[in-house]
């Protein structure tokens, strides 16, 4: 160590050390602006004198009234840069900067003690301070290269001075190093999902290490499910064993857990044995402030129920509407909500449902004695069951909607899934379809159940009032059944125990349909506007107009238009604007609909009286000029009719002459 005056400056002892430094002296002004200049000045560590860094010091000496106006700023060969002063109007009175920066110095630069002006003599420096950003942002780094040290004026147009002098004192790391952190994807993991936490060793040194074990035990609340260490993690003793040595890299271990618990609570892990020393930290001794221990904090949240995204809002089967009653007992019931009705069948083959006073009578029953932690309390469709064996079951199936149509998406949440030692295990088997074939469901279970496929099973207790036991099915695409079996787990006894749940409202996206008007008009062909009237032997325009003001869009190419001659005119088969941009009989107009008419495909004709029954009926080919054969004109465009706001239409235009 050195000594000025009272000033002590430590270097770490018996470990090496190189100093670089630069005393090409420049001018801080007008020329180096900061945000469009800097003044730079260089420090090449030649391949000679290769090292990794284990303490970088700055020593800066420069000349400047109101020094407060100097940014300094200091870039490794890496690309490392730190900001080591800060732009400082609070002491822009002060003059000149002799300055010593070192992170473990006591007093911060342009604070007290450092709160008056400094002399130009140096090395060595003044005043022992600590930068305004931490030089350990180097540590780690190899020190071949050129280092560049940026400085630049906030206010050249004021005041002006010169840098003196800057020195690099490296500190060159010895023996190893090994740090040790700790994350989470989420540290507010849902209760019922999984968290993945990640430990992750790094080494920086010249020797490599060794023997080196991490402790990472999980606390109750949280149980192991998997890791990826490949058998290097114990999960019964918590302990992450690094096999072999490392040498300047980092090793990371994940471990999946499963969230069953609320609240808070504390993760720690620490480097537990590695050889050889460590020069800031000793393999487990507890210590927190050493960077080989890390500490995170979870806190678990129950989850909320997922809203079910519709285009609108979704129509929600409430058990509080007044349309919507289930009397004590009932095995069947039928409601109409938004124009989609709902069948709702309990089959209890082993008469196993219960008369329950607490519910408010026979099973099953509308009640809000299982609430599901809502409050206030709202209404659901309550079960008790008292199964004679393992393998009895309720089952409640939803028909929805119009067989084969549906609904567009459903979500319901049931209440109370949850497991009761030696009494009932809930278990829940969720199927959906749609005429028959199954559509996959989403299962989102709670801190008292877990999910696996499509069967939510009880895990632990959860009282009726809390969410603890909610779970919540969700089908993302068109369904018209959803089937429930309501039943026991494996491990209950051969006669289970009573055991209840209740399932709450039926939330439902409405599948989105095309609906479709139609308008026909007519107006005297009359191209050289001679005022022509409608009479006998002049020719007419027909305009159908077809408008979609339903929900959703039309399938594709299932528009089809058959439109009737009137008995008073002859269709027009040629050009039906003689000479103008059209060159077919009949022609179409888009607006807005995204529909297409190709009259080669699209348009047909029939010369039957009776009307044809399809597009593919339309048979018969007209003759040119007027034809009176013609007795309907069959129009199919291309493409799927859009809906929307305005409502898109198509207009079908073709020509005919009075009798």
């Amino acid at each position: 160590l050195y000594i000025i005056g009272l000033m002590v400056f430590p270097f770490i002892a018996n470990a090496q050390t190189s100093n670089y430094s630069n005393t090409s002296i420049g001018n801080i002004n007008g020329g180096v602006a900061c945000g469009t200049a800097n003044l730079t000045r260089t420090f090449t560590v030649p391949p000679s004198d290769n090292f990794t860094i284990g303490k970088l010091e700055v020593g800066f000496l420069a000349s400047h009234t109101w020094r407060g106006d100097i940014r300094l700023d200091l870039r490794s060969p890496a690309g490392t840069q730190v900001r080591l002063i800060n732009t400082d109007t609070n002491n822009n009175s002060l003059n000149n900067y002799n300055v010593h920066m070192d992170d473990t110095a006591a007093t911060l630069i342009n604070t007290a003690p450092h709160n008056t002006n400094d002399g130009l003599t140096a090395p060595p420096y003044e005043n022992l301070v600590r930068p305004n950003n931490p030089l350990s942002a180097f540590n780690g780094e190899n020190s071949v290269g050129t280092w560049t040290l940026l400085m630049c004026d906030e206010y050249p147009s004021a005041d002006d001075g010169q840098y003196r002098r800057a020195d690099l004192y490296f500190t060159h790391a010895t023996g190893a190093d090994l740090s040790l952190s700790l994350s989470a994807n989420d540290p507010t993991p849902n209760i019922g999902s999984n968290v993945l936490l990640t430990y992750t060793v790094s080494h920086a040194g010249t020797v490599a290490s060794s023997g080196i074990s991490v402790t990472a035990p999980l606390p109750n609340g949280l149980s192991y499910v998997s890791d990826d260490a490949g058998g290097q993690y114990n999960s019964t003793t918590g302990v992450w064993t690094i096999p072999g040595t490392m040498l300047n890299e980092s090793k990371t271990l994940t471990i999946t857990a499963f969230v069953n618990n609320s609240g808070s609570f504390a993760l720690t892990s620490e480097v537990a044995t590695a050889s050889p020393a460590d020069p800031d930290s000793t393999p487990g001794n507890g210590v927190t402030s050493e960077d080989d221990y890390a500490a995170l904090t979870l806190a678990p949240v129950t989850p909320a129920v997922p809203v079910l995204q519709c285009p609108a809002a979704p129509e929600v089967m409430d058990w509080d509407a007044n349309n919507i009653i289930w009397n004590a007992g009932d095995m069947t019931n039928t409601y109409t909500v938004s124009g989609e009705n709902i069948s709702i069948t309990v089959s209890d083959p082993n008469n196993a449902l219960q008369n329950f006073a607490g519910f408010g009578g026979q099973t099953p029953i509308e009640s809000q004695s299982n609430t599901g932690g809502l409050t206030p309390a709202e209404s659901s469709l309550h079960f008790l069951a008292d199964q004679p064996n393992q393998a009895g079951e309720v089952t409640i199936t939803y028909d929805i909607g119009t067989a084969g149509t549906g609904v567009a998406k459903a979500q319901l949440t049931i209440f109370d899934v949850d497991f009761g030692t030696n009494q009932f295990e809930d278990k829940i088997v969720v199927t959906g379809s749609l005429n028959g074939v199954n559509v996959p469901v989403t299962l989102f279970s709670s801190a008292s159940n877990s999910a696996s496929g499509n069967t939510v099973t009880g895990t632990a207790p959860s009282s009726s009032t809390q969410s603890l036991g909610n779970m919540t099915l969700e089908f993302q695409s068109a369904i018209d059944k959803i089937v429930i079996k309501y039943g026991n787990g494996v491990n209950v006894p051969a006669n289970p125990g009573q055991q209840g749940m209740a399932i709450h409202d039926l939330s439902f996206c409405k599948v989105t349909k095309a609906k479709l008007t139609a308008n026909k008009t007519n107006a005297v062909y009359d191209p050289s506007n001679l005022g022509l009237y409608m009479v006998p032997g002049n020719d007419v325009i027909y305009t159908i107009t077809f408008t979609n003001i339903g929900d959703g869009p039309a399938d594709n190419d299932s528009v089809v238009i058959i439109d009737s001659m009137p008995a008073e005119v002859d269709f027009y088969n040629g050009d039906i604007d003689d000479g103008g941009p059209q060159t077919n009989p009949v022609y179409g107009i888009d607006n807005g609909s995204g529909l297409t008419l190709d009259y080669a495909n699209d348009v047909a004709y029939s010369n039957v009286a009776a009307p044809p029954a399809s597009f593919a009926a339309c048979t018969y080919n007209p003759t040119a000029g007027y034809d009176p054969n013609v007795k309907y004109i069959c129009i199919n465009p291309s493409g799927s009719m859009a809906s929307g706001s305005p409502n898109p239409s198509f207009e079908v235009k073709f020509r005919a002459r009075i009798k």
